[in-house]
């Protein structure tokens, strides 16, 4: 599927692509095809939205599997993204990023915040969103961002999610880069929302992986504009950064049967998941029980 997806990579590295050239957006991207591809969303009468989706490779993909692609991010902002992730020139001539095979019918660029979509509720077959939402700010700026998604897809439509995993380091990450570690990316990401994920959670990293780490300083150096990038180390899955390890992790699930207007209608009067119990008051619980079986 990266072969059939990357078209361009194929045709400047080779036959043997990705042979050799592992990299984790490789990874993210197919993950992503293959989730609408096993739920039925790879269909001419779907609808499916990016958000912050910048110009990668699965927005023209889709254009050759489904009837509408709508793709969003804050295209018409000037920032540190623009030169290398996303571009004004989206909105004009989303041509001018990809030298693969695309249908341009089939595609509408808008300028959006994530954590505002500017759709109806249930809108879309599928939603996607690769190595983005990470960047929205704190925990709750992300959460927004993950109800807006859940909000505009359809019930019984797929969203696909690839963000960045901490294996190891203290704290959250830094400004401008939120990491998840289980915890919080279970809490953002299913807590409260009627959707399934469509495979158990799997956060477990290779021995292998874990020994072959990338320098992000070195590899922010590396990247520059728009085309292919050509890595100087492969396999480019596993980062370190400021005495972090961190790496790619993708969720996608399907929503329930149920409409958006009821899971906002019925949300609020269920009961939240109780806090675990710190570890003090377990102990006190125990000894409390111990002291009445006496």
């Amino acid at each position: 599927m990266i072969r059939d997806i990357f078209e361009p990579d194929r045709n400047q590295f080779g036959r043997k692509f990705p042979e050799g050239r592992e990299y984790r957006k490789y990874w993210e991207v197919a993950m992503t095809a293959r989730a609408f591809q096993s739920q039925g969303v790879l269909r001419d009468d779907a609808r499916v939205l990016g958000v912050a989706a910048g110009y990668e490779a699965t927005i023209y993909w889709l254009t050759r599997k489904v009837g509408r692609v709508v793709a969003t991010d804050l295209y018409s902002a000037e920032d540190a993204w623009s030169e290398t992730d996303s571009s004004a020139e989206m909105l004009t001539d989303p041509g001018k990023f990809w030298d693969g095979s695309w249908d341009p019918d089939r595609l509408e660029v808008r300028n959006m915040n994530a954590l505002e979509l500017d759709f109806p509720d249930d809108s879309f077959d599928g939603v996607f969103s690769s190595s983005s939402i990470e960047h929205f700010g704190g925990f709750g700026e992300i959460r927004r961002s993950i109800e807006e998604i859940y909000r505009v897809l359809k019930p019984g439509g797929v969203a696909a999610l690839a963000t960045e995993f901490r294996v190891a380091g203290d704290g959250e990450g830094w400004p401008g880069l939120y990491l998840f570690d289980e915890g919080s990316l279970r809490a953002a990401i299913f807590d409260g929302l009627w959707w399934d994920p469509m495979s158990p959670l799997s956060t477990e990293v290779s021995q292998a992986t874990r020994s072959a780490p990338v320098d992000l300083s070195a590899a922010v150096a590396e990247r520059h504009g728009t085309g292919i990038h050509d890595w100087s180390q492969y396999p480019h899955i596993l980062l370190s950064h400021d005495g972090h390890l961190f790496t790619s992790v993708h969720v996608a699930m399907v929503k329930s049967s149920s409409p958006s207007a009821l899971w906002r209608q019925r949300a609020p009067e269920l009961p939240r998941r109780p806090p675990k119990p710190s570890v003090k008051g377990r102990l006190a619980d125990l000894r409390e029980r111990l002291g009445r079986s006496r």
